[in-house]
């Protein structure tokens, strides 16, 4: 479960080990790009005069068809009517999404090839295609190729690193009531999700931080300022003489002081208990005996290390 909790001023994240690795890859460097691709089909024809356009275009959600390649070989007698015609049925309707047609009444033989471009539609609306001839005449040497354009940021959240992916994954979570709520670990966009969080958790901490050494820088600042004021006053005061006689009287004020020098501690008297008796006093030669065993006990100390 993916957990955010604030303490002391900062926010700490638990998450799953399944979903670190997840990120590990989705939150790799990587450069915002959409690119838009131009190709063409095989030939559609290739096997057969009718196909189905699932089966030769890509599988691009917002493909669209740009134009109709088609070339091929009628073989018919110079006298004869015939009509080659191409087209593809709609897939939304009835009737064709597209078709053209060659009239070859009274013409002979001969190879055709031609570009068609056309308004862009969409790929998903192009139904079965067919190559045919109404009349007399066969054909040869048959190929016909689509060409088809399609963005590959058409959806953005298919590729984090499409321009619009952020927007639209803040559009699906809103979408899907997961903005402030946890999604399943096996939804599709979940690792994503606990990107934007951690994100969110980021751009939170450093509006935080901002803030903090914003109060800081302001309180260094006032401090700084009070000190300077303060001694720019006590140089003002010890300038003026009127100023230093009135710091001379506060600081001489009896009233201050009365409450140090006016107390009485009540006491008695010490008399002396020790009397010298003839005026002299007598050396201890039993000290001179103790310092002399001292002396000894050093020796034998000194012994041990200078062995």
């Amino acid at each position: 479960m993916y957990q955010v909790k604030r303490k002391a001023g900062m926010k700490t994240i638990r998450i799953p080990q399944k979903v670190l690795v997840l990120l590990a890859v989705s939150l790799w460097p990587y450069s915002s790009y959409s690119e838009v691709v131009n190709g063409s089909t095989d030939n559609a024809s290739a096997s057969a005069y009718t196909w189905v356009m699932k089966n030769i275009l890509p599988a691009q959600t917002g493909l669209t068809i740009e134009g109709v390649y088609h070339k091929y070989t009628i073989t018919k007698d110079t006298n004869s009517n015939a009509i080659v015609s191409i087209t593809n049925e709609n897939v939304n309707g009835t009737g064709y999404i597209y078709e053209y047609t060659d009239n070859w009444d009274n013409l002979p033989s001969n190879t055709k090839f031609k570009y068609d471009p056309i308004a862009s539609s969409l790929g998903v609306l192009w139904g079965k295609g067919e190559i045919k001839v109404i009349g007399d005449g066969t054909l040869s040497d048959v190929n016909i190729r689509y060409q088809y354009r399609f963005d590959t940021c058409f959806i953005p959240l298919s590729d984090p690193t499409c321009p619009d992916f952020r927007n639209a994954l803040y559009q699906y979570l809103i979408d899907n009531d997961l903005l402030n709520n946890e999604p399943s670990i096996d939804d599709p966009y979940y690792n994503e999700w606990v990107k934007l969080q951690l994100e969110q958790t980021a751009e939170e901490e450093d509006k935080l931080d901002v803030a903090e050494e914003e109060q800081e820088e302001e309180k260094e600042e006032k401090l700084t300022m009070q000190d300077l004021f303060s001694v720019e006053g006590l140089t003002k005061k010890l300038s003026d003489p009127f100023e230093q006689v009135k710091m001379l009287q506060k600081m001489a004020s009896l009233e201050k002081l009365e409450g140090y020098y006016d107390v009485v501690i009540q006491g008695g008297e010490y008399n002396d208990t020790i009397k010298l008796v003839d005026g002299s006093i007598k050396d201890n030669f039993s000290v001179l005996r103790n310092l002399s065993q001292s002396k000894v006990h050093e020796e034998m100390i000194n012994m041990q290390y200078n062995k």
